[in-house]
């Protein structure tokens, strides 16, 4: 008979399997993880809670299959749950499945157990983009740089026709590699389906006191309670505060009072350059973030894509877009960019000046000189016909004058 040995675990691996067993026995849990409402869901090991959402619960789990760490959302309400929430609830899953960027979570599984549903994804060991920021002191071009890939991400997101419409560094992990990857996908619309929180509700529910999506990072259209304007262009507005927060520890204006007033503020103030709320901040970082932060939706980028090419741009030492209407600003640039060739170029330029001056001045000498010859020519011309008109009047013995004399005596 084949004698199985274990590989013994980690300290890690102690510490969840004594959760896991302190949940179970809390629990009262046989075979796989109890989900909060009581039901069990076959095949997984409940290790412990990472987050508590209005919808949801989410765990770290263990897939007893593979062994391997997964995380698992379950729906709070289990079977008392209202037709819109489990709609809410299986249309997250069906977003995450067609999305394939290994910086957005993957969903492995998903189903229901009990009246209980459930997806498992991706877990990722780590820190929500902001808490990542500070912990690890990133400078500025650090923080553009992971901004820049959680903005691609969104936008092969974008491209499938999803809108996540509640974008938030909470959203946001970096696991232990410093990658991103974005989540939660709960409030995400596909692009032409028909919308549980329609135009009346959405407006229903603001005027009621609640908010659909995170009101610190959401736009001014969800502000004004607009669900016809929301699109892709609305996850620009929310990176871009998003972009604004990390790089200056506040938001572009005042998110905290009544309802009223903060939703107010999101649609009507234009926030001040974040250069001003930090120094080592250049003004194409300004440039960039207050055109993600337009309250006009034409006036931004038009999607996630277009912004983290932007951000790239930036870093690159090339022109920007939210600059580009300025001749003096695309000049500076490229000469800053090709300096080496932009010397070669102007050394050329300055050699075909000085060429050129130098032909004029030769050829204006030249022509005055052409001039006086001329001149003494034809001064010489008549000097010659002068004095072969005298030779001519001595010969015959008369002077001119005595000549002319002697033709007026009658």
């Amino acid at each position: 008979m084949a004698t199985r040995i274990d590989t013994p675990p980690s300290s890690t691996d102690d510490f969840d399997l004594i959760e896991a067993a302190r949940i179970q026995a809390q629990h009262g849990l046989g075979h796989g993880a109890r989900s909060p409402t009581g039901g069990t869901i076959p095949g997984y090991q409940l290790l412990r809670e990472i987050h508590r959402g209005g919808q949801g619960v989410v765990y770290l789990a263990v897939q007893e299959a593979t062994r391997r760490k997964v995380a698992m959302k379950i729906m709070r309400e289990g079977p008392f749950a209202g037709e819109h929430d489990r709609a809410r609830f299986e249309r997250e899953v069906q977003v995450l499945a067609q999305l394939r960027d290994p910086h957005i979570v993957t969903v492995h599984d998903s189903g229901s157990s009990d009246g209980c549903f459930y997806f498992v994804m991706d877990y990722v060991a780590g820190l929500p983009l902001d808490q990542h920021v500070t912990m690890h002191e990133l400078t500025v071009v650090d923080i553009l740089d992971l901004c820049a890939t959680v903005c691609e991400a969104v936008n092969s997101a974008h491209l499938l026709g999803v809108i996540h419409r509640d974008l938030k560094p909470g959203n946001v992990r970096v696991d232990t590699q410093g990658l991103p990857r974005v989540l939660d996908f709960g409030l995400a619309k596909l692009s032409g389906s028909r919308d549980e929180f329609g135009a009346d509700t959405l407006t229903q529910m603001t005027a009621t006191g609640q908010f659909v999506g995170s009101l610190p990072w959401a736009s001014p259209e969800q502000a004004r309670g607009d669900a016809s304007k929301l699109d892709v262009r609305t996850d620009v507005y929310s990176l871009g505060v998003v972009m604004y927060q990390l790089l200056t520890g506040v938001f572009p204006y005042e998110v905290e009072g009544g309802l009223k007033d903060v939703l107010d503020r999101i649609a009507s103030i234009v926030p001040v350059a974040p250069s001003t709320r930090n120094e080592h901040i250049h003004s194409e970082v300004d440039a960039i973030i207050l055109k993600a932060l337009s309250k006009n939706c034409e006036d931004r980028y038009q999607n996630a894509g277009e912004l983290a090419r932007d951000i790239r741009r930036h870093i690159a030492g090339e022109p920007i877009e939210a600059k580009r209407d300025s001749v003096a600003y695309l000049t500076k640039k490229t000469m800053q960019r090709y300096w080496v060739r932009s010397l070669i170029v102007i050394g050329c330029l300055l050699l075909v000046l000085a060429f050129s001056v130098t032909m004029t001045v030769m050829f204006r000498v030249q022509s005055r000189l052409l001039d006086a010859a001329e001149l003494d020519q034809w001064q010489w011309s008549q000097e010659r016909r002068d004095l072969l008109e005298r030779i001519r009047v001595l010969e015959s013995g008369s002077t001119p004058e005595s000549h002319q004399s002697g033709a007026q005596t009658p």
